[in-house]
């Protein structure tokens, strides 16, 4: 056994070891799970980064055959509680689907339930939407200042968490280091990215008053938060993890 403290993947070959039934088109994800009945869902995006939701009308798309329902924010918000945020925000309220205001562009605002994905693809660009633009800041920088436009209004500013904590002795160490050393430095955007991208399909089992749900997650809380949404126990939902995903 390779001694754990001189281990080191730099510089470094290793093979991998999932490689082979992904060219064989052998991996397992979201889209090859086949449900009888599966319907689709399209959303209906907000091409501004801050706007208040005036007005959506639905009608024409509603009147496209195959298109089973157009689901809006205010309706959303009546059925479901917000997403769990894991940190003490009560004033930050998110949900699936924007609630009064779209806070960043490409929010979906309504999501078009249809038999197939073209179809709710088409009737998606039938829905109107009236938004009233908001200002909005694009400088993380001036985002955090104190008087910056705020995202969540109720929150009152754009600083979700903030912690500070000692670990050992800071000051000790640094009267001890041969050289100090102070610098600014920027982290960029980034994200993982996955082979399929983010996916979920729900099925209701009404024999066990189940939830069964295969999505492109890992996180152990996610049944969790989808019960929470939903307003119901915890133990009527279950993930399937057996599929190949990121996140």
């Amino acid at each position: 056994m390779s001694d754990p403290l001189h281990f080191n993947y730099l510089g470094k070959k290793r093979r991998t070891k999932e490689d082979k039934r992904f060219v064989q088109g052998a991996g397992k994800f979201v889209a090859d799970i086949m449900l009888p009945g599966t319907l689709h869902v399209a959303p209906v995006k907000s091409p501004y980064p801050c706007a208040r939701i005036v007005r959506i009308n639905t009608e024409k798309a509603l009147a496209l055959p195959g298109v089973h329902y157009v689901l809006t924010g205010a309706e959303l918000e009546q059925e479901t509680s917000p997403l769990l945020q894991y940190l003490n925000t009560p004033n930050v309220r998110w949900y699936s689907l924007a609630v009064d205001r779209a806070r960043y562009a490409g929010e979906w605002v309504a999501a078009v339930v249809a038999e197939s994905r073209h179809v709710a693809e088409d009737a998606a660009e039938l829905v109107e939407v009236e938004y009233e633009e908001l200002p909005f800041v694009m400088d993380p920088e001036v985002a955090v200042t104190e008087n910056s436009v705020p995202v969540h209004p109720l929150h009152g500013s754009n600083v979700m968490y903030r912690r500070t904590f000692v670990w050992g002795d800071v000051e000790g160490d640094f009267q001890k280091a041969d050289h100090q050393l102070q610098f600014r430095t920027r982290w960029n955007r980034n994200s993982t990215i996955p082979i399929e991208t983010f996916g979920a399909i729900a099925q209701w089992n009404p024999a066990i008053d189940i939830l069964e749900v295969w999505a492109s997650v890992q996180m152990p809380q996610f049944a969790e938060q989808v019960a929470t949404a939903l307003r119901m126990p915890q133990n009527n939902v279950r993930v399937h993890y057996d599929l190949d995903v990121g996140g």
